[in-house]
C-alpha cells in the first residue's frame, strides 16, 4: 500500500485502541497511553473562573472546582492542548461548563461553547442508539444474524492459526455493538483502499465497504471474545439495509432531530466551517503543530461510517448524554424505552476481564462511556446522577489534560477517584488508576500477560520470544522497530 494508503486505514483504525497507539508518521516508538506532556507552570499563577448559581445547585464541590479552573489553564498554558471544552452534570443540573484557550491558534481563535469537533469513536454510541430505536419498534432481534438484510454475511470465515476455516455461528447486532463479532481493524487491502478513495472522492458506499470486509476472515469465532474493531461501521451498513435510508437520514430522524442536536453529522457545512476546532499534533512536549484532515470536513460524505465519522458540538452531545440519564427521554421526547436504555448499561461480553455495553464501555455498576482518537471523552454514571464531557483536539497523542479533568471532575462529585477509565485512556497516576494500558490489561499484577488477557492475535504476535506470556519490554521492543 502507498504510504497515504496506509494513512487512511490508521485512521479508520486506530480510535482507541487500548493496547497500543502508534504516530502515523513517527520514526519511533513514542510511549504507550497519555504522554507525560510539558512540564505545568505554578498554580498560582492563574485564578479560578467566577461561577452562576447552577454551581451551588448541582452540589458540586466549589473548592474542587475552582482547582479544576486553574487546572485546565495550566495546561493550556503547557501547551499540552491548544484548547478544552469541558461540562460536569450533576443531579440533573449542568453544574460546570467551561471553554479554555484557543480553537484555532494560528487564526487567534479562542474556543467558544458552540466549537465543532471530531467525534472519532465518539460516533459509536450513537450508531448503537439510533440502531435500538429501530429495536425498539420491533424491526431486528439483537441475536437475529446480520445476514437476514445483509447477504454478504452469509458465510463469514475465521482465521484460526494458519487456516481459515467456516464461523460457527452467525454474526448478530449484539455482537456488532459489543466488538464481539470477531471483526478487527484493517478488514483487508480492498476495504482500506474504499475508505481512503471515499474521503479524496465520494462515490463509495456502506454496502460496498461491508461486502469488501466481509471477504476477510474474522479474528475469532463470533460471540466468544472480544476486540475492538470495524463492527459499529458494519452496523451502519446494516441499519441502512433494515431501514432502505441513508445512515445520516436514520440519526436526523431518529436522534438528532428528536434531541435537537443540530450541530452533528458527518460533514461540516461550509456556513459552519468557521466554528471547527483546527487539530494538533505535538511532535515534543509543549509544542504543538496544526494537524491535518485527510478529506474535505465540508464535503458530505457517501461512505458515512458509523466508527468514526461524525462532528459535533460539545452542547450537541450533552443532549444525548441527558436523554441517556433520564432512560431515554429529553424534554417531554421519547427515543428510547427505559428498558432498552438499561441494556447499554449491561456488559454483553463471554471475557473473563473486559466489560462492554451496547456501543460503549461499562463497569457493571451504572457507568457508560467511550472516547475518541482526537481527545473527545464522556462518561455517563447513572448510579450517581452525573456525566462528564469533555473535548480536545490532539492528533496521534493523547494529552495528560483528561486523566488530571476526570479525577477533579469525580472529586468535585464527590464520587471515588476515576475506576473505569475510556480505552487507551489510563487514570492519573497517584490518583487511583493504572499508569497505562498494559498495566489495565495485568489483572493480576504479575508484570506480564498472558493468552487471556489479550485478545488472541495480537498476543501471538507480541509473544516475541514464544514463552506463553507478553512483557511490557516485548512490547516496547516491538513498537521500536517500527
Amino acid at each position: 500500500m502507498t504510504r497515504k494508503l496506509h494513512h487512511s486505514l490508521f485512521l479508520l483504525c486506530a480510535l482507541c485502541v487500548s493496547v497500543v497507539q502508534v504516530h502515523a508518521q513517527a520514526s519511533k516508538w513514542k510511549g504507550m497511553g497519555v504522554s507525560t506532556g510539558a512540564p505545568l507552570p505554578p498554580a498560582e499563577n492563574f485564578k479560578p473562573r467566577p461561577h452562576g448559581p447552577e454551581l451551588a445547585k448541582s452540589g458540586l464541590k466549589a473548592e474542587v472546582i475552582a482547582k479544576l479552573d486553574v487546572e485546565m489553564q495550566r495546561h493550556v498554558a503547557a501547551k499540552n492542548v491548544a484548547g478544552i471544552s469541558a461540562i460536569i452534570h450533576k443531579d440533573g443540573v449542568r453544574g460546570w461548563f467551561e471553554t479554555f484557550g484557543m480553537a484555532d491558534i494560528e487564526k487567534g481563535r479562542a474556543m467558544d461553547k458552540d466549537a465543532i469537533f471530531r467525534l472519532m469513536s465518539m460516533t459509536k454510541p450513537v450508531i448503537a442508539l439510533a440502531a435500538l430505536t429501530l429495536y425498539d419498534e420491533g424491526k431486528f432481534g439483537l441475536d437475529e444474524p446480520i445476514a437476514k438484510h445483509c447477504p454478504e454475511w452469509a458465510e463469514p470465515k475465521v482465521k484460526e492459526g494458519g487456516t481459515v476455516v467456516p464461523a460457527k455461528a452467525a454474526i448478530t447486532p449484539r455482537m456488532l455493538m459489543s466488538h464481539s463479532s470477531g471483526l478487527g481493524y484493517g478488514g483487508g487491502q480492498a476495504a482500506a483502499a474504499m475508505a481512503y478513495q471515499a474521503m479524496m472522492k465520494p462515490g463509495a458506499t456502506l454496502k460496498e465497504f461491508s461486502e469488501a470486509v466481509a471477504k476477510e476472515p474474522l479474528m475469532f469465532q463470533p460471540g466468544t471474545s472480544y476486540n475492538y474493531g470495524m463492527g459499529l461501521d458494519i452496523l451502519g451498513r446494516y441499519l441502512e439495509a433494515l431501514t432502505g435510508q441513508p445512515l445520516d437520514v436514520i440519526l436526523k430522524e431518529r436522534l438528532f432531530g428528536p434531541l435537537k442536536m443540530p450541530d452533528t453529522d458527518f460533514h461540516v457545512p461550509t456556513a459552519k466551517v468557521g466554528r471547527l476546532c483546527q487539530i494538533y499534533g505535538q511532535p515534543s512536549p509543549g509544542v504543538l503543530v496544526p494537524g491535518t484532515d485527510l478529506a474535505n470536513v465540508s464535503t458530505k460524505p457517501t461512505l458515512c461510517l458509523g466508527g468514526h465519522g461524525l462532528f459535533g458540538t460539545i452542547g450537541d452531545y450533552e443532549r444525548l448524554c441527558l436523554m441517556i440519564l433520564n432512560r431515554g427521554e429529553l424534554d417531554g421526547v421519547r427515543v428510547l424505552k427505559p428498558e432498552t436504555v438499561d441494556l447499554i448499561f449491561e456488559n454483553h461480553l463471554k471475557h473473563p476481564t473486559m466489560k462492554y455495553g451496547l456501543g460503549g464501555i461499562v463497569n457493571g455498576a451504572g457507568s457508560y462511556g467511550w472516547g475518541g482518537a482526537d481527545g473527545t471523552q464522556f462518561v455517563v454514571d447513572r448510579s450517581k446522577r452525573t456525566f462528564t464531557l469533555f473535548m480536545v483536539q490532539t492528533q496521534h497523542y493523547k494529552a495528560p489534560t483528561y486523566p488530571a479533568f476526570l479525577a477533579l471532575a469525580n472529586e468535585a462529585c464527590g464520587l471515588p477517584a476515576p475506576a473505569m477509565p475510556m480505552t487507551g485512556t489510563p487514570g492519573k497516576p497517584g490518583a487511583g488508576g493504572k499508569s497505562g494500558p498494559f498495566q489495565q490489561r495485568d489483572t493480576n499484577q504479575d508484570g506480564k500477560l498472558s493468552r487471556d488477557e489479550l485478545p488472541a492475535a495480537l498476543f501471538d504476535r507480541l509473544d516475541a520470544d514464544k514463552d506463553g506470556s507478553v512483557t511490557e519490554a516485548e512490547l516496547t521492543a516491538l513498537w521500536k522497530q517500527k
